[in-house]
């Protein structure tokens, strides 16, 4: 059983490991809570994952009257994001601060990788004040200035896969797609063709669909934080008020993902049954695996198919235990 206390724990933790990487000790237990992990698996979960972390730095507060966004993009500012956002919760409550915050925040939606809106996501199901602080303060401290995806020309195709095959490959320079993206997500070219995609109600299903496919045909990095970002979105669009800026927003940042990624579609695992899945999941000690098995189970069921997500879930669960 998650309990209260390891929710509160997570506060004893940086933003960002030792690597530099996001933490997501919240989002793995509270995606081993949803698969029904015992406390044993809890317990060793974090005792793997832990020593991996920082401790939180000295909490700051934030300047008197400075604007929430005016120290967007500084990773440093996370202690004083973290205390800001604390306050505008208690004084708020989640839903106002989520319909102001949200807007913002989305038009850099893979900020950190997209692990800024799968934190956030897990931490708004969690209904946990701190944990949702934590999480928007390092999704505000990882953001980065994006120029706007153009509005899609009249007449324009509302087909993903179709703009996706038509995107310019932009060549990375290094291991690491994460900044690649950045870049490319600003190259005039990607722009041009991303913009000519018309997106609408059905366009999140797709890209679901077509993260999972990616994922299970190719074990992709890229691919599999793709998977997760689409159910994390899913999961906060109904927060706004005008989801449709956010939607667009994360189609760029998807379409830019793919053009670095270097995709090349392989043979996909068969799907594994999800009660099989879901126990391997639960007895992962990786975060990553755990998020990617607890989001395809729920964006199956979301949209009332397994399609190529039970075989990303099975190829997740192959890659972790080879």
């Amino acid at each position: 059983m998650l309990t209260i206390e390891l929710l509160n724990a997570c506060a004893q933790f940086s933003a960002f490991d030792q690597q530099g990487h996001c933490a997501l000790r919240a989002p793995g237990l509270y995606a081993l809570a949803r698969m029904k992990a015992k406390t044993k698996d809890l317990q060793a979960f974090v005792q793997i994952y832990d020593p991996q972390l920082q401790a939180s730095p000295a909490w700051e507060a934030w300047p008197a009257g400075e604007a929430w966004g005016h120290a967007l993009g500084q990773r440093s500012a996370w202690s004083k994001y973290r205390d800001m956002f604390f306050q505008w919760l208690a004084y708020e409550g989640a839903g106002r601060v989520l319909t102001q915050a949200l807007p913002r925040l989305t038009l850099s939606c893979g900020a950190a990788g997209f692990d800024g809106l799968l934190r956030t996501a897990y931490a708004v199901e969690a209904r946990h004040h701190h944990e949702l602080a934590d999480a928007l303060a390092m999704w505000a401290c990882c953001w980065q200035a994006r120029a706007p995806l153009p509005a899609a020309p009249a007449g324009a195709g509302s087909d993903a896969l179709q703009t996706l095959r038509q995107l310019p490959r932009v060549n990375s320079n290094s291991g690491d797609w994460v900044p690649a993206m950045h870049t490319a997500a600003a190259t005039p070219s990607l722009l041009r063709t991303a913009a000519t995609l018309q997106t609408n109600t059905d366009t999140l299903e797709q890209l679901a669909g077509l993260a999972a496919q990616a994922y299970a045909c190719t074990g992709n990095t890229a691919a599999h934080t793709l998977v997760t970002s689409a159910d994390a979105l899913r999961r906060l669009l109904p927060c706004m008020d005008e989801p449709e800026p956010a939607l667009r927003s994360y189609w760029q940042d998807f379409a830019a993902t793919v053009a670095v990624a270097g995709l090349k579609l392989g043979t996909a695992p068969a799907g594994l049954p999800w009660p099989e899945l879901l126990r391997l999941a639960r007895a992962s000690r990786d975060v990553r695996t755990i998020t990617l098995v607890d989001c395809c189970h729920h964006t199956a069921q979301a949209y009332g198919r397994d399609g190529w997500w039970q075989s990303a879930a099975t190829r997740a669960v192959q890659v972790a235990n080879a």
